[in-house]
């Protein structure tokens, strides 16, 4: 597993394994001198938008690529949370690349690119989806943003993935979700049905399948219950 490498965080302090095992994680060696540290953004709004539903970023320092990583670990630290607000982990500096990488990177390294290609990683900011079942899903070069439909789409279609319940706004689900009812019932969201009852505050999901029809409204930024990631629509 990810959690089990033997990973340490910018603080010094070794990563908690709960943190990572069991969700799915994009790994993301950064830089805070790169032209492409802006995409720090688009990480972070991934962080917010699943990081409560069995995903997150994983941030991997590293200063191998035209030394554009030269701080300290607090200053790393300090960069990530001042300027792009950064509320994923982050671990120590680490080599990515050469006789010195570390063991996550010898593995994820040996996974191919979309055209085919593994091996070295390519510049910063280069990204690599791990499962929640520890299988390496896909592997993004640097110029692929980190909101692209090429990684949101590879993450919708895996499998189901089970995720501690959680409590979310009402407009942050999305089709294939399961979610709980306050009487207890469940459904997967096959369909949003939006201005329930004719109400602009309001929407209603629905299950439309073989197995049930059931609809359940919510207030658009009220909360509920989130059960499951299902992610097979894409």
């Amino acid at each position: 597993m990810v959690g089990a490498d033997g990973l340490t965080g910018i603080d010094g302090r070794r990563i908690d394994p709960g943190v990572l095992d069991g969700k799915a994680v994009l790994v993301v060696n950064v830089a805070s001198k790169c032209g492409l540290t802006r995409q720090y953004e688009g990480l972070e709004r991934l962080q917010e938008r699943y990081g409560a539903a069995g995903f997150t970023v994983l941030g991997v320092p590293c200063n191998q690529f035209a030394g554009q990583e030269p701080g300290t670990a607090e200053e790393i630290q300090q960069f990530c949370a001042t300027t792009y607000g950064a509320s994923f982990p982050l671990t120590e500096k680490l080599e990515v690349n050469g006789r010195h990488q570390h063991t996550l990177y010898a593995r994820l390294t040996a996974a191919p690119d979309a055209d085919g290609r593994a091996g070295e990683v390519e510049w910063n900011f280069e990204k690599f989806l791990i499962s929640p079942a520890d299988e390496i899903v896909a592997r993004f070069r640097p110029g692929v943003e980190p909101e692209d439909a090429q990684v949101t789409r590879r993450d919708r279609a895996r499998a189901p993935v089970t995720v501690t319940p959680a409590t979310v706004k009402a407009i942050e689900i999305r089709l294939g979700d399961r979610l709980r009812a306050r009487s207890g019932a469940e459904l997967t969201v096959t369909r949003i049905d939006e201005e329930f009852m004719g109400r602009a505050d309001m929407l209603a999901f629905v299950e439309d399948s073989d197995e049930q029809w059931f609809k359940m409204p919510a207030l658009r930024n009220g909360e509920v219950e989130l059960v499951g990631r299902v992610d097979a629509v894409s």
